[in-house]
């Protein structure tokens, strides 16, 4: 029953999509990329530094420290996007 609801939901959406124009495309387009090179570089980034602690044994990092850090990378990163919103509504 709930199959042939989803087969007739997914055949009006196809229905009604249209192909988008070039300019769109190449915005969507542009900003996936961007995303992709942000994310792979962010994680070569990643993989880069853990290998160079593999390398010269550094002494763990306690998980009460880790949590501290973390939310204050999270609560500063939460704070620009913020100010940046903000200044962009004026």
């Amino acid at each position: 029953m709930h199959c042939m609801g989803f087969l007739r939901d997914m055949v009006r959406t196809l229905r009604v999509t249209r192909k988008p124009e070039a300019k769109v495309y190449r915005g969507t387009l542009r900003i996936v990329v961007l995303g992709f090179l942000l994310l792979g570089s962010l994680g070569f980034t990643f993989q880069i530094v853990s290998s160079s602690f593999q390398m010269v044994r550094v002494a763990p990092v306690s998980r009460d420290v880790a949590t501290i850090v973390l939310a204050a990378l999270a609560a500063i990163v939460l704070g620009v996007v913020l100010y940046l919103r903000r200044r962009a509504a004026f």
